[in-house]
């Protein structure tokens, strides 16, 4: 992740979804089964990075279900 700003300029972040995808592929990002679901979901949501939505979305607790409701929601009101 990268972030730029100032007190002028509301700070942003850029995601380089690739390297944490590959990153988590690799074994070399410590996190749980839940969070590299989220991740993966997130990845294919943000560049189409392919994710097999069955084995994804069950293990999801309701939770991390609703924010992924959420997101592509989001993701279709562009």
């Amino acid at each position: 992740m990268h972030a730029t700003g100032s007190l002028d300029d509301p700070a942003t972040a850029a995601i380089d979804w690739l390297a944490a995808a590959t990153a988590l592929d690799l074994g070399q990002l410590p996190c749980s089964a839940s969070e590299a679901r989220m991740l993966r979901l997130a990845a294919s949501l943000a560049i189409g990075i392919p994710v097999d939505l069955r084995d994804t979305l069950t293990g999801l607790d309701h939770n991390n279900a609703e924010r992924i409701i959420r997101a592509v929601k989001h993701a279709t009101e562009r």
